[in-house]
């Protein structure tokens, strides 16, 4: 009980401060603002006062990009007691000011129960409100005797609220205390309700016989299951921040899930997420344009402005291209100045669906007579990759992240009667990407920049992504590791090796390759080899078997029943195998591009540069084999 009153006393002194501070008379003066007529009433909503959670304590930061106000400005609801099925108005204006406080105008409605909140408060008889808002960033600042001070560095309010008991005392309109709410709650951090410091058994024969546990073993047992569970939840919040899955980590919180049964439910979500397409996987890195927005946008208006820097009118042409290439750059906080960012909507949907429209912006749609459907890039360049076809495409990252792996599995075990079964010795390990920035080119003749049609458009494009397509896929295969590139599977230590007699490789060799992948337990049907034209060359004439009709190369472009890829990145001899699902390939940002007219200047040529930032990982050496001439 001494904690608890303890824990009470610092959170009055702290809110004595905050009123010193000149809380107390703020909040007098805002309440005071009403409008009668328009049914308007000035509140602040939040504030940085360090309140008390389930979780510890939490303070919510008010720096300019650490709340993402769009669902508040987009007309979000004014509820009562943060009930979806009671809204009462709608929130108007919002702001975080200079004080570090948020604050917004809120409309009343004209329905009875609208009408009697807006009466009260009109008469002072209410005088506080809420808001409700997800956590999208936190990080951990202090750890104290009476709990964790956890400091929230990016949240989004969603709803404003009258209720009747505050959290937030420093602003007198505040945050409301958590409570079970039908639909969405107050704070998204939904957990069980906040732990308290009475005595509690450790024992079933506590339970049953109180008077035989002493009060301070009870409060000893107490204070190790409230260490245990602020472990708990401050490894589960760790680990779903690190590895970029918050939500998970707060539903694995509220369920009561074990650290290590959230590692498993963790691992599951990362290999779901890289089942995704790319496509779907570099949405979160979109700047919201619209499709007709995505369908105006020209790489040839950016490179005839880029070429010549000193025309206006080419850079009045391409004032929207600009105006996307810095939301874009500023939304991935990468990247050079001196390079125009091309962003991710651009990147991962259709250039253009129909030509034959003549709007402002179009592309030279009507000097189209015929239709295109147009893939996006970064189609066109999985398309031109077989390292991209294979692997899994980890699209949209921002900074280095690590990438957990298994690295034991889980045990089975014999138990006798009324026996519990032995802990499995089942863990994860990490394997880092770091971005390795890859660039390449492509060079067009000034006439051909000059052209407005939508095709010129595509053919660019469609250069852009084989050149980039090209320097990727060679990486994939054979990255050193040094002098910026990223390490290939042939240079990754521990993968299998099987040795061929002859230049190409027998029917038995390939199978050989299959086997020393199986004999590590990573074999899976979906493996597929990977080779040059000249060893299906040979493989569509080479018997299997001497003697025996069959070749190596299988009808349906199979060998050994696997699927089969054909590429001129890979060397003479060589061929790779593996179950590619391993790979991990992260791809960062979107594409950035710069024109050089210099290099070419004396045949009239522009060189088109464009950089991309990529690395490869595997997440198992032994789901690959690399078979070659001994």
């Amino acid at each position: 009980m001494s904690k608890t009153v303890e824990r009470t006393r610092k959170s009055a002194t702290l809110a004595e401060i905050q009123a010193r501070d000149g809380a107390r008379a703020f909040r007098g003066a805002e309440v005071g603002v009403i409008d009668a007529n328009a049914r308007t009433v000035q509140l602040a909503f939040s504030s940085e006062a360090e309140v008390e959670r389930w979780f510890g304590f939490e303070v919510l930061s008010h720096d300019p990009d650490a709340v993402v106000l769009t669902r508040l400005n987009d007309g979000a609801a004014l509820l009562l007691e943060h009930d979806r099925d009671k809204q009462i108005g709608v929130v108007e204006r919002v702001s975080i000011d200079a004080d570090r406080r948020g604050r917004c105008v809120v409309r009343f409605g004209r329905g009875a129960q609208a009408e009697e909140i807006f009466q009260d408060i009109v008469d002072g008889i209410r005088r506080h409100v809420s808001v409700g808002y997800r956590i999208h960033e936190a990080k951990l600042v202090e750890q104290r005797d009476d709990g964790d001070v956890w400091k929230i560095m990016k949240w989004e309010p969603f709803e404003i609220s009258v209720v009747s008991v505050p959290a937030d005392v420093s602003v007198g309109v505040g945050r409301a205390m958590e409570a079970d709410q039908p639909g969405e709650r107050a704070v998204n951090r939904e957990a069980p309700e906040p732990m308290k410091e009475d005595i509690m058994p450790a024992t079933t024969e506590a339970v049953t016989k109180p008077t035989e546990t002493s009060p301070d073993a009870a409060q000893d047992a107490g204070r190790r299951a409230a260490e245990a569970e602020r472990t708990r939840v401050r490894s589960i919040i760790e680990m779903g921040e690190a590895y970029g899955a918050p939500e998970l980590a707060r539903d694995a919180v509220k369920d009561g899930l074990p650290a290590e049964q959230f590692q498993r439910q963790l691992l599951a979500h990362l290999n779901s997420r890289m089942q995704q397409p790319l496509s779907e996987q570099m949405r979160a890195a979109d700047i919201g344009l619209t499709e007709n927005e995505v369908r105006q946008f020209s790489f040839m208006k950016v490179i005839r402005a880029l070429a010549d820097p000193t025309s206006h009118a080419a850079r009045r042409e391409a004032a929207f291209e600009f105006e996307a290439s810095e939301a874009a750059a500023a939304k991935r906080k990468s990247g050079s100045g001196e390079r125009f960012a091309v962003p991710t909507d651009v990147l991962t949907r259709a250039l253009n669906t129909a030509t034959s429209a003549s709007g402002q912006g179009d592309s030279g749609g009507f000097l189209v007579a015929n239709p295109l459907l147009a893939s996006s890039f970064i189609e066109i360049l999985r398309n031109r990759s077989t390292i991209m076809q294979l692997g899994n495409v980890l699209g949209g990252l921002v900074g280095n992240p690590d990438i957990p792996k298994q690295t034991a599995g889980a045990q089975g075990y014999w138990v006798g009667e009324d026996q519990d079964a032995g802990q499995g010795n089942q863990a994860l390990g990490q394997i880092g990407l770091t971005p390795k920035t890859c660039a390449a080119f492509s060079e067009i003749t000034r006439r051909l920049m000059m052209q407005s049609s939508i095709d010129v458009e595509a053919l660019v494009r469609a250069d852009l992504a084989m050149a980039l397509a090209l320097t990727i896929d060679r990486a994939g295969y054979y990255g050193t590791g040094e002098d910026n590139q990223p390490r290939g599977i042939a240079k990754q230590t521990g993968v299998n090796a099987v040795s061929f007699q002859a230049a190409n490789p027998s029917f038995s060799e390939l199978v050989q390759m299959e086997t020393e992948i199986a004999v590590d337990n990573a074999d899976v049907s979906s493996m597929a080899y990977v080779m040059n034209a000249k060893a299906r060359g040979y493989a569509k004439t080479a018997l299997k078997h001497q003697g025996v009709a069959g070749t190596i190369w299988e009808q349906g472009g199979t060998i050994n029943g696997y699927r089969t890829e054909v590429t001129n990145q890979i060397e003479d001899g060589h061929v790779f195998m593996g179950n590619f699902s391993d790979l991990i390939i992260g791809m960062w940002g979107g594409l950035d591009l710069t024109v050089d007219p210099y290099s070419g200047s004396k045949s009239g040529r522009l060189r088109i540069v464009v950089f991309q930032d990529v690395d490869f990982a595997l997440r198992r050496v032994e789901s690959f084999c690399l078979g070659k001439r001994g």
